[in-house]
């Protein structure tokens, strides 16, 4: 049964593979971690490529946008340990939602926005049966952001200005479940995790509060090893993005966002090859929602693509590489028409035992 155990211990290293899916989203808010055996702790980076162009039509005659999405980057750590038979513990940070936009071509030359965040989530880990578990904690996330948008005279577009929304710490909570048949080395596994209101300071071209929410979420998470040296994995991921909009005060335009709700889902397998390497494929798709093109952040609905990685371990440490292409779903409206484009990400994470 070994090389069974040691893929089951691979199923963490997946957040190799970020999906940059709906919304905001990069890494999806895995919790993973939580279920590695013993004492562990990993870091993970990564950059994503994206490319996103189109026609826009919101600025006088129609012009190419060029690329508008620089590159961007993402990260995470946890640490896990036991407490006793029955409990365990996890702490995890990372940058779960983010964007960036730049334009360099056309009249909109010159303009560009950001969206950073920062998580620290804390978890607690309850046997109740050797099949049967639950967990939670709560989640304390910075967001923040800058972004030009048009500013008006006597209700007349007058230009462009910038707008800083300031960095600001909110909480959120995490509850889960877990059904495990460790012989079976089968797991599965339903985390909820909260929606998080906040009130950015906004000054710049508009002065006041905006109130921003990230968006409640359900992940579900399968592990069923298919073979003797393969493992299946399935994710689901639910994200209400219907809620989170961006109105800075006294805007006449409403929302900067204009996002609905979405379910992205990963289907692959890991194949190990011998004691110390396996290779992973996954197959990531999100349908899409109906995105309306009216707004320079509202340019891609939808994804499918695949990731391709290799898992090296030896002895208490695992090393994951990954590497993903995703195509973007087609998105138009009243700021322009988006299509073919498409994302190129690589990452690297380190695993060590002790």
């Amino acid at each position: 049964m070994k090389a069974i155990n040691l893929l089951t211990g691979f199923f963490s290293c997946l957040l190799a593979a970020p999906a940059l899916a709906g919304g905001f989203d990069i890494l999806g808010q895995p919790n993973d971690v939580l279920f590695e055996p013993g004492r562990y702790i990993e870091l993970g980076l990564g950059l994503a490529s994206p490319n996103v162009e189109g026609q826009i039509t919101a600025a006088g005659p129609p012009f190419a946008s060029g690329d508008t999405a620089p590159t961007l980057p993402f990260y995470n750590g946890a640490f896990k340990a036991d407490i006793n038979e029955q409990f365990s513990g996890a702490v995890i940070v990372d940058n779960p939602y983010g964007r960036k936009l730049e334009y360099n071509n056309g009249p909109l030359s010159g303009l560009s926005g950001e969206v950073e965040s920062f998580a620290v989530t804390g978890l607690l880990r309850y046997k109740l049966t050797d099949r049967f578990s639950v967990f939670g904690g709560p989640r304390l996330q910075r967001l923040g952001g800058n972004t030009d948008i048009s500013v008006f005279a006597g209700g007349v577009p007058a230009g462009f200005a910038n707008v800083e929304f300031e960095d600001t710490w909110a909480a959120g909570y995490v509850v889960g479940g877990a059904f495990e048949i460790p012989e079976a080395h089968l797991r599965i596994a339903v985390t909820y995790s909260s929606a998080i209101d906040y009130d950015l300071d906004t000054s710049g071209a508009y002065v006041g509060t905006t109130k921003v929410e990230t968006p409640q979420s359900v992940n579900i998470d399968l592990q069923a090893p298919i073979s003797f040296s393969t493992l299946l994995f399935a994710t689901v991921r639910w994200a209400e993005w219907s809620k989170t909009t961006i109105s800075p005060p006294g805007y006449p335009l409403g929302s900067l966002t204009h996002f609905n709700d979405t379910t992205t889902y990963r289907l692959g397998v890991v194949q190990m090859f011998n004691e110390n390497w396996a290779g992973l494929t996954a197959l990531t798709y999100e349908p899409e929602t109906d995105v309306s093109a009216d707004a320079p952040i509202d340019a891609t609905d939808g994804l499918w693509g695949v990731t391709l990685g290799a898992i090296y371990t030896k002895d208490k440490v695992k090393v994951t590489t990954a590497v993903s292409y995703y195509q973007f779903g087609d998105a138009s409206g009243s700021f322009g028409s988006f299509a073919d484009n498409d994302v190129v990400s690589a990452a690297v994470k380190v695993g060590y035992s002790f």
